[in-house]
């Protein structure tokens, strides 16, 4: 697999990208809703649009013999997340992870966790903020990180939580 910085020529796959995994995340979740599909789908190519305007955002591939097969952002901390917790200044909020279907489970969100912490200790940062909504996405998380730092109950309605990990690297 090869890590790399988003490019220009990037952006078209990487929204086809989005739509499969955000389309197979909602199913797998249960949900049916179009209006969340395109807000989360915009959520994300604003991530990568941010990352070529900021350079405080930085967002990342994972490309499989040319093939894009997910990403994931290093990205100044969003309004939500600081709304939940008191956030370092200058510490990064490891973000829009997404392996596409056909490449989960075979160690493709971890390669790109993995190069991101990578990223992360060569610009000195010595912490990092990471939250889910999503059941799948946090139990994927509880795996990697174990028990998250703040347990918002019933966030997203009754028996529906979101996590936040705050890491030291």
């Amino acid at each position: 697999m090869i890590f790399k910085k988003i490019e220009a020529a990037d952006v078209e796959n990487a929204d086809q990208l989005f739509r499969t995994c955000m389309a197979d995340l909602l199913a797998r979740e249960g949900f049916n809703d179009n209006i969340l599909f395109e807000e989360e789908v915009r959520r994300l190519n604003n991530a990568v649009t941010e990352s070529f305007k900021e350079s405080e955002n930085r967002f990342y591939l994972a490309l499989q013999e040319n093939q894009l097969i997910g990403t994931i952002a290093l990205q100044t901390p969003g309004n939500m997340l600081k709304s939940m917790v008191d956030v370092k200044p200058g510490q990064y909020e490891v973000a829009c992870v997404y392996v596409h279907p056909s490449y989960q489970r075979q160690g493709a969100g971890d390669f790109l966790f993995q190069n991101a912490i990578k990223q992360l200790n060569s610009l000195g940062k010595t912490t990092f903020y990471l939250d889910a909504g999503f059941s799948s996405s946090q139990l994927y998380w509880l795996k990697k990180l174990g028990e998250p730092s703040l347990l918002l109950e019933d966030y997203w309605g009754t028996g529906k939580h979101h996590l936040v990990w705050i890491k030291s690297i």
